[in-house]
């Protein structure tokens, strides 16, 4: 499916040539965390204990714009778009998109159900439970890459499409609520 006013054919590309490794190391700013449901988050936001080592030291710089993602679960889809400055463990791994690449877009593709089988078939590791994709293996992963205008273009409509997602959530969460209390209020 290609958006009106498209139509150069997509280029095969090597993710190495459009992300590179970030591997500025700060024990200064934010801790932050990937998940697999709501990619890059303030590590605050998350209802779990804080298990980050008392020295930092070693924690990886990430910067707005940035994708970062967990080694050992990126075939599950634990990656995403940075929206933030801060710093991660060092389990985790932070890319740079190059130039005339939209990181959202990147961001999107990531949780392609391909993009989630190429990224287990370049993982290492014996079991499921010992996989890990560092980047010298993901950057020899190939893939099918629009110019960035085609790229902003589809990351825009899927970001209104995210927005409208998170819209009717919070509604669904309202009306939740609202049957909770009439249920708890009706019957005496």
């Amino acid at each position: 499916v290609r958006y009106k006013n498209f139509s150069d054919a997509w280029e095969q590309r090597k993710l190495g040539e459009i992300l590179k490794e970030r591997k500025e190391r700060s024990s200064i700013g934010e801790l932050i965390s990937v998940t697999i449901n709501n990619g890059v988050v303030k590590a605050d936001s998350l209802e779990r204990k804080d298990n980050s080592s008392s020295d930092k030291s070693n924690y990886k710089v990430v910067c707005k714009g940035d994708i970062a993602y967990n080694s050992m679960r990126m075939w599950q889809g634990a990656s995403g778009y940075s929206p933030y400055n801060g710093i991660l463990s060092p389990a985790y791994t932070v890319l740079i998109p190059t130039e005339k690449v939209d990181s959202k877009f990147i961001s999107y593709m990531f949780k392609k159900e391909k993009m989630l089988q190429q990224f287990q078939k370049y993982s290492q590791g014996l079991t499921s439970d010992t996989w890990n994709l560092k980047y010298p293996m993901l950057k020899d992963i190939p893939v099918l890459f629009p110019k960035i205008d085609e790229q902003i273009s589809i990351r825009k409509h899927l970001d209104n499409i995210s927005s409208l997602i998170a819209l009717h959530q919070r509604k669904l969460e309202k009306l939740k609520q609202l049957k909770k209390f009439l249920l708890q209020n009706m019957f005496i």
